[in-house]
């Protein structure tokens, strides 16, 4: 049985309500040795502190989502230092941009995400990004601010050149269900192209269920699907690229 960990979820969400110590339970049964649970606002940041604290094997990541920055207050920040004064929260984020939805407008957006890198700064934290159909700002913004090399770009499906760009800032790419899709073709040239070593695995659970199980929820036992396609691209072992990619979320979390 592969071993691996999931390196980005969101087990807090109300799609588990009725049974997340059961799901839960079962992921760790069954190869995940990990989960960290990523957080999109004050109140999901503590949703996953209480996770954290309650199973062993889970981690935390607080911060304010581009969703949500139109909710943002400056007394936020000093909710997230608490917090990250608990033992297992080991990032910040998940934070960024994101001109798809444009829930919050973008002036916003940008203001409430260069208070996340400066708090990830602040703090020496790793910082854990969310780019949707941003990427020219969201580049131009960790180029200009961001300090430490130990950020993640989640749920990474753009192409090869974008994958260029990040990779030679010395960031991570994390590598989801979207790789397994028919229409993946930027993320298969990605993946083909990254180092191993700059690669993580992650669900985004319950959303960007891989194939054969999407219209599902997600849950992170599922990353095998996408080990299975990650080896296939780059023509090595299911092994190894549990191996690396564990080895590359331990160290990044420091877990």
């Amino acid at each position: 049985m592969l071993e691996f960990i999931d390196a980005h979820a969101h087990y807090d969400d109300e799609m588990y309500e009725e049974d997340r110590d059961e799901i839960i339970k079962s992921q760790f049964e069954n190869g995940v040795i990990a989960i960290v649970n990523a957080s999109s606002d004050v109140i999901t940041s503590k949703k996953s502190v209480e996770l954290a604290n309650k199973y062993e094997k889970i981690y935390a990541v607080i911060g304010t989502h581009p969703h949500e920055a139109k909710d943002f207050k400056d007394e936020d920040i000093e909710i997230y230092k608490e917090l990250l004064k608990k033992p297992k929260v080991v990032a910040v984020g998940e934070c960024g941009l994101d001109y798809h939805y444009d829930f919050s407008d973008r002036d916003t957006q940008k203001r409430v995400f260069h208070r996340m890198i400066a708090f990830a700064n602040e703090e020496k934290k790793p910082l854990v990004i969310h780019s949707r159909e941003a990427v020219e700002d969201t580049v131009n913004m960790l180029k200009t601010l961001r300090s430490g090399d130990k950020t993640l770009i989640h749920c990474f499906t753009g192409a090869k050149e974008v994958a260029k760009i990040y990779l030679d800032m010395g960031y991570y790419l994390s590598i989801g269900g979207a790789v397994t899709f028919k229409n993946a073709r930027h993320v298969v040239e990605s993946v083909a192209y990254a180092p191993l070593e700059r690669l993580m695995l992650e669900t985004d659970a319950p959303y960007m269920t891989p194939v054969p199980f999407r219209g599902k929820r997600n849950l992170s036992i599922y990353i095998n699907y996408v080990i299975t396609r990650i080896a296939e691209i780059k023509n090595i072992s299911k092994e190894e690229v549990a191996r690396v990619t564990t080895q590359n979320a331990r160290e990044f979390y420091g877990i």
